[in-house]
């Protein structure tokens, strides 16, 4: 990135302005430097990385913002959303190698792709790995629905294990 800079004059809402000086960024006072800040972080948000560990890098960050407002609230209700937290936990990882994909789609080979694409399903795999537990243990009149239609998939996927395994035997 260039170290010379250019004037730069715009007209924005109270809203806005007060929005950048209530910013906080790492050696960003003045608005100008808030400013360059803000069009960093949006720079960076939208680069496409052939990096996984850039792409992750960024998905916790942003993620992460997340996850702090939504345990902050849970603490001051006293509460918590372990479905929230773990799809939080799970979603950095899972969008970083979408990211990566994307990043990498235009000189991947089909080898390469279908990699991939393996790898995205792990991953969906292992977040229902984390939350069926929760739907089918949890309890409240909310879930009853959702609790029947689990029991039934988990019945499915069973009924389809014994049948592959009545196959390979």
């Amino acid at each position: 990135m260039s170290s010379k800079t250019v004037p730069f004059s715009a007209r924005i809402s109270i809203e806005d302005a007060e929005f950048i000086s209530m910013l906080e960024y790492d050696g960003a006072h003045t608005p100008s430097d808030k400013l360059r800040a803000l069009l960093a972080e949006t720079r960076r948000r939208h680069a496409s990385y052939t990096d996984y560990g850039q792409n992750l890098a960024q998905m916790q960050e942003w993620l992460g913002q997340i996850k702090r407002q939504l345990l902050v609230r849970q603490q001051q209700l006293n509460q918590h959303a372990e479905p929230v937290s773990r799809v939080l936990d799970a979603l950095p990882d899972l969008l970083a190698t979408l990211q990566t994909m994307s990043a990498r789609c235009p000189t991947m080979n089909v080898r390469e792709l279908q990699q991939t694409e393996h790898s995205v399903l792990q991953k969906v795999y292992r977040l229902n790995e984390l939350l069926l537990p929760l739907a089918v243990t949890q309890s409240g009149g909310d879930s009853c629905e959702l609790q029947q239609g689990l029991f039934a998939l988990v019945k499915l996927v069973n009924e389809h294990r014994m049948a592959i395994q009545g196959e390979q035997a």
